[in-house]
Order: C-alpha cells, then structure tokens, then sequence
C-alpha cells in the first residue's frame, strides 16, 4: 500500500478542496461497506412536531461531498426527524428533493460568514453550523480562528434572534497536523458557546468527534455515508436538547422579493 508522508496528505487535502471549488464536480461514492448506517432511522418528534426551518450552514461537508448521494448528513437528518422541515440556502446538492443548503466548498470562516447572508433572511427556526474546517487545513490565522468562529456566531444571533443556533467542534482529520490545530480550535468552543448563553442567546455546542470515527472519512478530511449518518445523529441530539430547553419557536413568516410568503 502507498504511503504518504503527512507534508504530502496535508497538501493533498488544500489540492482536494481548491479542486471541489472550482469545478464543483459530483462528489465520489464512498468506499464498499460505509453506506448502510450504524443504527436503524427512528423519526422522533421534536417539541410535538413544531415546524423546523433549518439552515445547513458551513464548507464541503455541509455540502455533502464525499456522500454517494451527495445529500451528505442532511437526508439522514431529515429521516429521523418526524417534524415538517425545510431545508434553505442558496446551494442546492445531493438527489433528495429539499436539498437546499449554504454548504460552499472551499470556504474558510471568514467566507461561510459572507455566504450566510443569502439565507440568514430566510429567518431559519435552527442553524446548524460547522466551520473551520479550511482554516485548519489551510493553516489560515489558526490562532485568531475561535475569534472569527464568535463573530459568525453574533452574525448569526443578530439576523435570527428567535432561531436557535447549533455549533458543531469539527469532524476528525486524518493529518496529524491539521488534527493538531482542531484540537486547540474545538476545545475553544465551547467557551465561545458559554459566553453568549450567558448573555441570553439560544446556542448550544454539538461535538461531532464523539459521533463520526476517523475510519468514517472518505479522504482523510470528508465523511463517507456511515460519517455523515453520524454527523445526523450529532445534530439530531442537539435539536433534541434544545427542543428541551423549550428554545425551538415556530418559524417566522418572511416575505422574498418576487416571492409568495414563505411557510412551512
């Protein structure tokens, strides 16, 4: 078997994901024996069934690539959850009908920030939000990287104060090195969490290394499917504890230029 040194995986990784962005190409089956999930898909009601308008918020993964639907957590997510949900963003991946999401390959804290304006007006009920990812690979300001997490966030809280936002410590890397910098940078977050729900915002931290296995990635950085039914796991049981909390509201109505009134 070929073995790569890890300067030559980490690079691999940075080539994998310039590559996805700029040809948004479809994403790759996922090796023989990843595709069945590791748990049977039980729908659940989450706070008696109240509509969820959940916006996918993040890089690749939230995308999808590495899944062999493409669909990525989101289809898996949306199976065990018994509620209406609608799914909104600008991007549209995967083969399930409601496959919107503002999943963008490539893209670093900074620019998933910039992206989560188009959908932000939606007024999302939940955000699911996992970033970082291409910082950490990418080795961009990895030390000013849980500040730049924390303006996301209060970018987030300030558009939808009534939504409730989930955010996720990153999924695990197959390069040491990058590894290493998530280590600091999700141990980091749930300090960031703490603050602002101590200043009465509706946020809650999901760990996704207790719920997707190194051996779950595709390339050493992307999920396979078994890697994302446990990242919909992970987000189910967030959902699950702030539906607890009593956070989860019904969806605002928001009217779109050109558009009818948008409601679940």
């Amino acid at each position: 078997m070929l073995k790569l040194t890890q300067l030559n995986l980490g690079a691999l990784f940075i080539l994998s994901n310039l590559l996805l962005a700029a040809s948004r190409v479809s994403p790759p089956p996922a090796p023989l024996g990843d595709s069945s999930p590791e748990t049977p898909l039980v729908p659940e009601d989450i706070e008696t069934g109240i509509p969820l308008r959940i916006l996918p918020l993040g890089d690749s993964i939230t995308w999808g690539y590495g899944s062999t639907s493409g669909n990525g957590y989101r289809e898996a997510l949306l199976t065990r959850l018994r509620n209406p949900v609608t799914y909104i963003g600008s991007e549209h991946s995967g083969n399930m009908s409601n496959n919107e999401n503002e999943g963008h390959p490539g893209a670093v804290i900074a620019q998933i920030g910039g992206f989560a304006e188009r959908s932000l007006v939606r007024r999302p009920n939940v955000i699911l939000l996992m970033a970082g990812t291409n910082d950490m690979v990418g080795q961009r300001d990895v030390e000013h990287a849980p500040q730049r997490l924390g303006v996301l966030i209060d970018r987030c809280v300030a558009a939808c104060p009534d939504a409730v936002l989930l955010v996720a410590q990153l999924t695990p890397f197959l390069h040491v090195p990058s590894q290493e910098r998530a280590n600091v940078f999700n141990a980091a977050i749930p300090g960031l969490v703490r603050e602002r729900v101590d200043r009465g915002k509706k946020v809650v931290v999901v760990n996704m290394e207790e719920y997707v296995e190194m051996g779950w990635l595709v390339d050493g950085l992307h999920p396979s499917d078994l890697g994302y039914d446990g990242m919909a796991r992970a987000w189910y049981d967030g959902i699950q504890k702030v539906a607890e909390r009593g956070w989860i509201e019904k969806p605002v109505t928001v009217m779109e230029v050109g558009q009818d009134v948008e409601e679940l």
